[in-house]
């Protein structure tokens, strides 16, 4: 199967989704924490935008429900992501990436835990069979900072805008709609 890059971002409902359409289609892509868009380009972010907030408020717990996933807003909605964009590089280089992005993506929007919390951290990694450890050890770990710093230039090659934002072999997939369009192409590739 062709090489995928997912951008995926705990901040978003919709990349929860976009994540777990990924695991279902048993697809193992390269998990990129989405830590905003390119320079000079703005981002558009719900909790700006009113009406898209709206919208969300009715469109997330139902696509939520339609995917057999438990629904629970996040409470602090703001949070500080870099503890776990960090301990998320950190699981895909011990190759439990995806079992812990679902894990947090679930803390946060299934849950409602805060994913800035070192401890809700840790939960999660426990959940995806990593070492607890390893959460506090990645967010001071040189590999880990450079992945990211690797990561950024990705974000500004494949100007990715939002998410979830997956490429595969140099077509474009934004949004957990377009995930099924993905899993599609891909697994017609592969026949």
């Amino acid at each position: 199967m062709s090489e995928i890059r997912l951008y995926h971002s705990y901040r978003s409902p919709y990349s929860r989704l976009g994540l777990h359409k990924i695991a279902r289609a048993g697809l193992d892509p390269e998990l990129i924490p989405f830590t905003g868009p390119p320079g000079g380009v703005d981002f558009y972010d719900a909790s700006t935008n009113a009406l898209k907030m709206a919208y969300m408020r009715q469109d997330v717990p139902r696509m939520t429900m339609r995917m057999g996933l438990a629904v629970n807003p996040p409470n602090p909605f703001e949070v500080d992501l870099a503890p776990s964009y960090k301990a998320s590089v950190a699981a895909s280089a011990a190759g439990v990436g995806m079992a812990f992005a679902l894990a947090v993506a679930d803390a946060r929007w299934g849950e409602g835990k805060n994913i800035s919390d070192i401890d809700v951290l840790k939960q999660c990694a426990e959940a995806a069979g990593w070492q607890a450890d390893a959460v506090e050890a990645a967010q001071t770990a040189v590999s880990v900072g450079k992945t990211m710093k690797r990561h950024r230039e990705m974000i500004e090659e494949d100007k990715v805008f939002g998410v979830p934002f997956a490429v595969r072999d140099g077509s474009k997939y934004w949004g957990q709609d377009r995930i099924d369009l993905l899993v599609e192409d891909a697994k017609n590739a592969a026949a």
